[in-house]
């Protein structure tokens, strides 16, 4: 002989889990309108360097995520050696890529310049072939052989995209020599 299933106690079950889901959605909700209705639907502005003589700020312009940007030591000349370091989890795998880099004053173009980093076969860097959910790191030491004697705000825009035109990343920085 089989028992019945208690009904009552069913119906307690039931409730808990609606509640329960209902709970969540609207946990969801508030979360979805926060994003949807914020008035900064950008990355924060980071300060990567302040010295007497320069200061460098970066922003991501890709609107699903942040990348990680060091500039160590800052330098109060440009003839001081200098260490620079891009972070990013890949959201897609790389076996090409491609950069686009734009320097600019006051909106006059002074340097703009495409460059493949990655081709098949031609791997130049480590980060060359890495896929989807690798963090990979890009370092870079530089050095200035002589101070030149610039001023301004000058606007460093970077894009980098692979094989299939998916954004890798974007990156606006301001570099402001005093």
């Amino acid at each position: 002989m089989r028992s019945k299933p208690d009904s009552g106690s069913n119906r307690k079950a039931m409730k808990l889990r609606l509640c329960d889901n209902m709970l969540l959605v609207l946990i969801l909700s508030i979360v979805q309108m926060n994003w949807v209705y914020s008035q900064d639907h950008q990355w924060p502005l980071h300060t990567v360097c302040t010295s007497d003589r320069l200061t460098v700020t970066y922003r991501s312009c890709d609107p699903l995520q942040d990348v990680g940007f060091t500039f160590l030591p800052c330098p109060n000349s440009l003839t001081d050696p200098m260490t620079i370091r891009l972070a990013l989890i890949l959201r897609q795998s790389i076996d090409e890529l491609y950069s686009s880099v734009e320097l600019l004053l006051k909106d006059i173009h002074v340097i703009s310049r495409d460059e493949p980093l990655c081709l098949p076969h031609f791997p130049r860097f480590t980060f060359c072939g890495s896929r989807r959910g690798e963090l990979i790191t890009i370092e870079s030491s530089f050095r200035s052989k002589v101070d030149l004697p610039l001023k301004g705000d000058f606007h460093l825009n970077l894009h980098a995209i692979n094989q299939d035109g998916f954004q890798i990343a974007c990156v606006n920085a301001t570099i402001s020599i005093q």
